[in-house]
């Protein structure tokens, strides 16, 4: 596998000034790596990593059911290497973890991010836009803004509006809804805690619906207008994704909600000036009768449309939707058997072998498990067409492991450009699953950490593969903003880069690059 030291970073305005050599013929690279028998090592222990979540109960009360964690990785200190922060619980210490290559170093205490509240989720983007990417911590009670000057933290929540709002919430995504350059910020909310019963209670239908929140920003403070937006429901909101669904050149928002029976998922068509529709029935996403817990996108069957996927809870199968003509409802599929064998959570599209093909991750772990069996995580490999089959893990591998997950995020953690994962386990230590079952060529595109919606083109080795740019999503957290792109054994590849405005732009990338456009 490519190592740190061999991990390059491309530049598009090099390649304009000729880095490239298009007469040259063929590029020639290594063979691509030799993929394990397993495909995840769990080196948590290695690394370093020893937070713990704390519950407050004993998986008894919803607060603990759906209060996480999540997890976001994010370049928190421009030092060319993804961090990890996980949030804990009221009165605990959350983490954040920098990366010193072999080792992660939990430095939360000493850059202020260690007591964000009674914490659930994250998520990493850049509010200011300044470059350096922030941390927008969901929780229970009053979410929490955190400003990251060069790699240090400032707690901006009352200064910029964030502090005015206080509630149970969720997971988050971000994006550009009024074309203004800067990115708006929706933060699901799920019940009224006030409205639950004192007893033990498991589940949103028993309490009073929450209402959530859009914060439209304005250069750098944010105003609450989720009624005024067209998004006034009071329903029990767990996944939410901005993306650009049906390719008009605007941000819409998907919002997944828990107990389907009585609250159907939403499609939030965006007008394009920031004011939406909901158009979820029409357009095929409403979803009766599911629990959706976390939500991607992804190019599955290489035609260039976006699906989207949810997971949900055990005994119905998780979903693939299939938009191919924006004028028409969608149509859905379920994956097979194996993925509603447990309650799902996150859920994440990348290549994790990198054969050019979308698979999929899903992150389990059951709702009331007072003796704390667990659950396992699961892979699914694609047939290069959107069809996807289970991946029995072997008894070595970090997916045979059971616990009860929540949260997981994606990236690489250790330089060699294929997809690794932080999953998180509800009242537990988190898992740091490493890729060892990659065998085929890897890139990164880097369109910036604010261009939400932007679409990537790569082809290579005869193949064409469509990604979009999102933040949040999976469930409670938020992944690496740079797209992976898996190669096969193709030595170059043709990127095109589509921003929401229509710029355009192009470059030329090889295994072990982070190909930089902008």
């Amino acid at each position: 596998m490519l190592s740190r030291s061999t991990a390059k970073t491309v530049t598009l305005a090099l390649w304009l000034l000729g880095c490239a050599d298009e007469t040259s013929g063929p590029a020639v690279c290594d063979a691509p790596p030799e993929a394990e028998n397993r495909r995840f090592v769990d080196r948590s222990d290695e690394l370093g990593v020893t937070f713990t979540h704390h519950m407050q109960s004993d998986l008894c009360h919803i607060t603990d059911t759906i209060g996480g964690p999540g997890a976001c990785i994010f370049d928190f200190d421009g030092d060319g290497d993804v961090d990890v922060f996980i949030p804990d619980r009221e009165g605990e210490q959350s983490a954040l973890y920098r990366n010193d290559g072999d080792r992660f170093e939990n430095v939360s205490a000493e850059l202020g991010v260690d007591q964000p509240g009674d914490g659930v989720g994250c998520l990493a983007f850049d509010y200011d836009g300044d470059d350096d990417i922030d941390l927008f911590v969901t929780t229970i009670g009053t979410d929490q803004l955190y400003r990251n000057d060069g790699g240090s933290f400032e707690n901006v929540t009352d200064d910029v509006g964030i502090g005015l709002e206080e509630g149970f919430s969720t997971s988050a995504t971000a994006g550009d809804i009024d074309g203004d350059g800067d990115l708006d910020l929706f933060v699901g909310r799920v019940v009224k805690l006030e409205t639950c019963p004192d007893e033990c209670y498991l589940f949103p239908i028993n309490c009073e619906a929450e209402t959530s929140l859009l914060y439209v920003n304005e250069g750098g403070t944010f105003v609450e207008e989720s009624a005024a937006r067209g998004i006034s429901a009071a329903e029990p909101t767990l996944a939410a994704l901005f993306f650009d669904q049906d390719a008009d050149g605007d941000i819409d928002l998907y919002v997944g909600n828990d107990m389907g029976l009585a609250f159907e998922d939403r499609m939030y068509i965006n007008d394009g000036s920031g004011v939406f529709t909901d158009e979820a029935e029409s357009r095929g996403y409403a979803a009766a009768g599911t629990d959706t817990m976390g939500v991607d996108i992804g190019n599955v069957d290489t035609d260039d449309a976006i699906e989207m996927v949810t997971s949900d809870f055990k005994e119905r199968p998780t979903r693939i939707y299939n938009c191919l003509d924006p004028a028409l409802p969608c149509s859905f599929e379920a994956l097979p058997s194996e993925s509603a064998q447990w309650v799902r959570w996150a859920i994440g599209l990348e290549d994790f072998d990198g054969d050019g093909d979308l698979d999929l991750f899903q992150s389990s772990g059951d709702v009331y498990d007072p003796e704390r069996l667990g659950s396992a995580n699961q892979l699914f490999d694609n047939d290069g067409q959107g069809h996807f089959s289970f991946v029995e893990p072997s008894a070595d591998d970090g997916l045979a492991k059971l616990a009860i997950y929540r949260g997981a995020a994606f990236a690489d953690l250790d330089g060699d450009l294929d997809v690794d994962v932080v999953v998180t386990v509800n009242g537990g230590t988190p898992q740091f699953l490493y890729n060892v079952g990659a065998s085929g060529h890897s890139m990164l595109v880097d369109a910036g950490p604010r261009a939400v919606g932007a679409r990537i083109k790569v082809r290579a080795g005869g193949r064409s593969l469509t990604e979009q740019v999102v933040l949040g999503g999976s469930y409670l957290s938020t992944s690496d903003h740079r797209v992976h792109f898996g190669l096969g054994e193709a030595c170059e590849a043709e990127v095109e880069v589509t921003y929401l405005d229509g710029r355009v732009e192009t470059a030329l990338g090889h295994p072990g690059e982070v190909v930089v456009v902008r």
